[in-house]
């Protein structure tokens, strides 16, 4: 499995266009996890409609690398893969693509291309 990081902070504008292309995804196991920082526009209404597991971080708390470290530690795959919430994958092999990148034990870390919206 996967779990799909996505950090977010009033992204009303963009955050459904990102979880319905992550939701898109052609491949057979994945989780979203979306971190929010303190959202005050309508980005966690927006998020209910979608199955996510939230994680949410204060102000005080927040720096980038926390907010992806906690959402990292909410995850329950094997493989993390991060994306903002105003990006979208580059298509709905981006997951399946990244995964069959893992191809030896010497590979650390793969880039799957996210647009910017």
């Amino acid at each position: 499995m996967i779990s799909v990081v996505i950090r977010t902070k009033n992204e009303e504008k963009w955050i459904g266009r990102c979880l319905s292309a992550v939701a898109a995804q052609n491949y057979p196991t994945f989780e979203v996890i979306l971190v929010d920082n303190e959202s005050t526009d309508s980005t966690l209404d927006i998020v209910s409609g979608y199955d996510c597991k939230l994680v949410r971080i204060s102000d005080q708390e927040f720096s980038f690398g926390r907010s992806l470290n906690w959402g990292i530690q909410a995850a329950a795959g094997e493989f993390v893969a991060i994306v903002s919430g105003h990006c979208i994958p580059v298509n709905d092999r981006w997951l399946l693509n990244m995964r069959a990148a893992f191809s030896g034990e010497s590979i650390a870390g793969v880039y799957g291309r996210q647009l910017p919206l």
